[in-house]
């Protein structure tokens, strides 16, 4: 063999080699990936806002592209008045519902995966109340939610990092996400719906 051939297949092998010690090493993936996406969310007073949703995950293994364990949100939407835009991440928790009322944002948090590095709410009322002047509040009781707050309007990431991979960099519509949420809803009576309205007992005595 001569010698020029000889030197390249040895430099051939060495490239392989370096690029079968590194794949085993930090395999094809980051230890992370974002999935995100623009999405309709109705309002309880039937106002269209567009929030940009963006999931974090950690892989289970960095030779698969979409399969990982939720830890962090970040949303992002125009809140209006002096607040304008509004972006901020939430460090192991997900969104579940955003609604507005007398200028004030409210924003319900679900724990993800993991304790918190800052615990934001507590959850015997695990909201938040953005302040028209961009002040965040944590909420003190439910007494504090209006009652006309009904539904859930965020798509929850189910049923997994893979199954909602493929409305990465897209727009989510009404209908679009009420389709996905319908046939992957997060648990067992997901219907979006966070409380029914409650109608009082008819009092003792009164016709029936």
């Amino acid at each position: 063999m001569k010698r020029g051939i000889k030197y390249t297949l040895l430099g051939v092998l060495a490239v392989i080699a370096i690029v079968a010690t590194y794949m085993l090493n930090f395999g094809l993936y980051p230890r992370f990936f974002d999935i995100s996406w623009d999405e309709e969310v109705q309002l309880h007073d039937g106002r269209v806002i567009v929030v940009h949703v963006k999931r974090t995950y950690e892989r289970f293994s960095k030779f698969e592209r979409w399969r990982g364990v939720q830890r962090d949100t970040e949303i992002s939407f125009d809140a209006g008045g002096t607040i304008g835009r509004f972006t901020k991440k939430f460090q192991r928790y997900d969104i579940d519902f955003l609604h507005e009322k007398d200028g004030q944002w409210y924003i319900y948090l679900l724990n993800t995966t993991g304790s918190p590095p800052v615990k934001l709410v507590d959850w015997s009322a695990a909201f938040l109340i953005l302040k028209p002047n961009g002040d965040i509040e944590r909420a003190k009781g439910w007494d504090q939610l209006p009652a006309d707050f009904l539904t859930r309007n965020i798509m929850p990431p189910s049923p997994d990092s893979e199954g909602i991979a493929k409305f990465n960099n897209s727009t989510l519509t009404l209908a679009v996400k009420r389709a996905h949420w319908k046939a992957n809803p997060a648990g067992a009576g997901d219907d979006e719906v966070l409380r029914r309205p409650v109608k009082p007992l008819t009092q003792q005595g009164e016709a029936k």
